[in-house]
């Protein structure tokens, strides 16, 4: 009997070692993430923004859509030739990164280097000192007058193609420059609803949600019916943001809250804290008055148009991640804003599925030999960026 007992032990464990070995097989030969990623790059024609060795950095940064580029003067300038000095202590004021590059007792220029993965139109700004500065950026001339301390000021826009970037600046005798900012709308990242793990296996799921923000999707997610829709009264904001007044007049049509912030004379921007309880896809509501309201997370944001009396704008879907989220809004002098709404989207591997139209399962694994007709399939479906 013992001996049937180790007989049967032995026979369960090879076939256990059988399985496991077959499921180690076919994770080995799945196509991972990262080449999922980098087929998708070069399919989609965004790879002029890739230096010349990419790291898989390279190309989740290029899917993940940023367009905010800060640069510290003192790390990007031309060491070799640029007649500059790095100075780190506030000889014009307050400094950002480790210093700032300081003038001559001449007029010089400056040289600058950077890597922009992702092309567009750019607003650029700069933190300089000194007058009659004059930029060169992306084939276009600049002039500049930022007086005696260091000041950020918006130089102008440009369109700045994808990869290096080379510009210059001629500075006065004794200038000062300490950042360059490049800002464009951001697009929606386009990768899994947990982000790209670069060795992990593609998986049907993964793909699905992949595709539906590729394509643009999820905003026909069904609404989780179950979730309690939070509302953020902008009252609620303390101290009242700069810009801003408290008022609980009622002449601009009926609001939610019995009070709302009002702005002044002038645009103005407060930032609304949004609290999640987990990963997953919402959808923001707004009750504004004024002509426009810019609103977004981070530096993806869009502009809708409004009226003289408050009323809803639907600003979109967004993944947001587990905890607090800074929800920015802006708006026209004398708009308002009352109150925030978030809904929340159903986002199951299930619903993905459905929303994509896969018939795959959400744990199968992505072949080699289906990459090629997938990656066809989205490169027709795709119709622009967003």
């Amino acid at each position: 009997m013992q001996r049937v007992l180790f007989f049967l032990l032995a026979v369960s464990i090879l076939a256990a070692s059988g399985h496991a070995s077959a499921a180690e097989k076919a994770a080995e030969t799945a196509v991972t993430q990262i080449v999922f990623a980098q087929k998708l790059v070069d399919a989609l024609g965004w790879g002029e923004g890739l230096p010349d060795k990419p790291a898989d950095k390279d190309y989740i940064a290029i899917l993940g859509g940023n367009r905010n580029f800060k640069f510290e003067a003192e790390e990007v300038f031309d060491r070799q030739s640029d007649k500059v000095v790095v100075r780190d202590y506030p000889l014009f004021g307050a400094f950002s990164g480790k210093g700032w590059i300081h003038g001559p007792t001449s007029q010089t220029a400056v040289h600058f280097r950077v890597f922009v993965p992702i092309s567009g139109k750019y607003t650029i700004r700069v933190s300089a000192q000194g007058d009659s500065q004059l930029w060169s950026v992306a084939g276009k001339a600049f002039s500049l007058n930022s007086g005696s301390k260091l000041k950020e000021s918006v130089l102008g826009e440009a369109f700045i193609p994808g990869g290096i970037l080379d510009f210059n600046a001629v500075i006065p005798p004794g200038g000062a420059i300490d950042y360059i900012i490049l800002t464009a709308p951001s697009y929606a990242p386009v990768e899994p609803l947990a982000g790209w793990n670069p060795s992990a296996p593609l998986t049907g799921g993964a793909l699905d949600e992949i595709t539906a923000s590729l394509l643009a999707l999820e905003p026909l997610l069904p609404e989780d019916k179950g979730y309690v829709k939070k509302t953020v009264q902008a009252d609620s904001i303390s101290p009242t943001p700069a810009g801003f007044y408290l008022t609980d007049k009622q002449i601009m049509g009926k609001t939610v809250a019995p009070k709302w912030l009002r702005a002044g004379y002038a645009p103005a921007t407060l930032l609304i804290p949004i609290q999640t309880e987990s990963l997953s896809v919402y959808g923001i509501r707004v009750h504004f008055r004024g002509p426009e309201l810019t609103a977004g997370f981070a530096s993806r944001t869009a502009t809708f148009k409004g009226g003289s009396s408050f009323d809803w704008v639907d600003i979109g879907t967004f993944r947001l991640p587990k905890g607090a989220n800074s929800l920015q809004l802006s708006v026209s002098p004398t708009g308002g804003v009352d109150v925030i709404e978030v809904s929340r989207k159903l986002a199951s591997s299930a619903d993905y599925a459905s929303l994509t139209k896969s018939a795959r399962s959400s744990d199968s694994l992505i072949k080699p030999e289906e990459l090629d007709s997938i990656i066809k399939s989205l490169q027709d479906k795709f119709k622009e960026r967003r």
